[in-house]
């Protein structure tokens, strides 16, 4: 069995993106949690920064996947850009990565990709905190733009072969069959 800690960006008062009415913080707990039930299902023990909508300070939700040795870490988060026609999914590693952490990225967004997306906007290297103070070898999806109708469209309708796609992604790269 291996620990696989699953961090849905933003909550509480820290909606993250706005679109309308959309928050980016609904849209990240909700398929957080449908990664979680899958995940578990498979008999691996998933430790989630938060599951319910509260405000976990960067520090805290490394701090959870420290404290709990995990194998892998999982952000899951939506993308904002002023233009709307801004569009497709990525999937952020650390500045200086593993060869295990780029390949591992590539494969979650590989079956993302697989599932149904506007583009591949590929991996990408970022100085986020959740990276850079998580001990486990560590990913932050980007699932989509909330300010594009298309992605959005898309994460709804493909909500269900998304939370697949990570959780396979996942259980791929963690070599559980």
């Amino acid at each position: 069995m291996k620990t696989i800690v699953v961090d849905a960006g933003h909550g509480g008062a820290d909606s993250g993106a706005v679109y309308g009415g959309r928050l980016e913080k609904d849209d990240n707990l909700d398929l957080a949690l449908a990664v979680q039930r899958r995940l578990e299902a498979r008999g691996q023990r998933v430790v989630m920064t938060r599951s319910t909508d509260v405000f976990l300070p960067m520090t805290e939700r490394s701090a959870v996947s420290n404290r709990a040795g995990a194998d892998l870490f999982v952000s899951i988060h939506r993308n904002a850009a002023e233009s709307h026609a801004a569009n497709g999914v990525e999937n952020f590693v650390y500045l200086d990565p593993t060869t295990f952490e780029v390949e591992a990225a590539e494969t979650v967004l590989g079956e993302i990709v697989r599932a149904g997306v506007q583009r591949d906007r590929g991996v990408k290297r970022g100085n986020f905190a959740v990276l850079r103070n998580t001990n486990a070898p560590a990913m932050l999806l980007e699932m989509g733009f909330i300010t594009n109708e298309r992605d959005n469209q898309l994460f709804d309708e493909n909500f269900n072969a998304y939370a697949d796609a990570i959780a396979r992604g996942v259980l791929l790269v963690l070599g559980v069959r």
